[in-house]
């Protein structure tokens, strides 16, 4: 099984672009059409697809079945999308499976900001996912770790009842300072916090594994970079996307990398092939 995520950053904006960012893109001919026709991935999943209406993923005639969440309190925001030709056993779009064991979670907004596409499919279950940022100050980081919370409790659960979970996505986390360019400088800031990394740690710690470093250990790849200062042609970046696996079945990835010659977002995409 080949899995992509990517972070579109505007799944319009993404159809005027090329593989190296230039506005010269259509919807026959553009970075994302790219990226499925010489990585050939068997799932695609998509974060900030920033749009309301599903006819904005353009790639019917690529994949059979197309599920999108998308915000119902501000449009344009957020969003996410799973592409594939393998019909799922069933689909789901939040926590609601789990709800009396996780406990009360529904008061938060991220709850309909579309956030989540769950997929159970023959030999897994894949779980997409759009992280709430922690914002400036981190003002938003009640409302993020009772995310990460509910998320862990959620992960755990479909881990027991199903066996091999597969979770990706824009995690919104650097882990470790070789997942940040500046960790110093960065140590207070929205997806680099104390108690951000010690959220993503205990998911980890619960039955996961982040697929990348399990094969790259020591690797410096970056997956975000923000759009002052050069940031990306200087790769003064973040990995913050992810494709996380049931511990138990680690050995089955054959693959992960972090595919930075995608360009047009301020994101690229992360594949992980596995033997599921």
């Amino acid at each position: 099984m080949r899995i992509i995520s990517f972070n579109v950053n505007g799944i319009r904006s993404m159809a005027t672009k090329l593989k190296n960012g230039e506005k010269k893109g259509h919807p026959q001919n553009n970075v994302i059409r790219s990226l499925i026709e010489e990585q050939r991935p068997d799932i695609l999943c998509l974060q900030e697809i920033k749009t309301q209406n599903a006819e904005d993923i353009r790639f019917r005639d690529q994949f059979r079945e197309i599920y999108t969440s998308v915000s119902t309190i501000k449009k344009g925001y957020s969003g996410v999308a799973l592409l594939t030709n393998m019909k799922p056993e069933w689909v789901e779009y939040g926590f609601d499976r789990y709800e009396e064991l996780i406990g009360e979670y529904k008061r938060y907004d991220w709850v309909d900001e579309g956030r989540i596409i769950i997929a159970k499919f023959e030999t897994c279950v894949v779980v997409t996912v759009y992280s709430p940022n922690s914002q400036a100050k981190l003002a938003r980081l009640d409302e993020r770790i009772a995310w990460e919370q509910v998320l862990r409790i959620f992960l755990m659960e479909l881990q027991r009842e199903f066996g091999p979970v597969v979770l990706c996505g824009d995690l919104n986390c650097a882990f470790q300072d070789i997942d940040i360019h500046n960790p110093k400088g960065n140590a207070k800031s929205a997806g680099f916090s104390k108690e951000e990394r010690e959220e993503f740690g205990l998911v980890l710690e619960a039955g996961f594994t982040d697929s990348f470093r399990f094969l790259h250990p020591e690797t410096i790849k970056y997956t975000y970079w923000s759009n002052f200062r050069n940031a990306r042609e200087r790769n003064m970046g973040w990995r913050i996307d992810y494709v996380l696996v049931s511990t138990p079945h680690r050995e089955l990835i054959r693959s992960a990398d972090c595919l930075t010659d995608y360009m047009g977002s301020d994101h690229c995409p992360v594949l992980m092939e596995i033997a599921l």
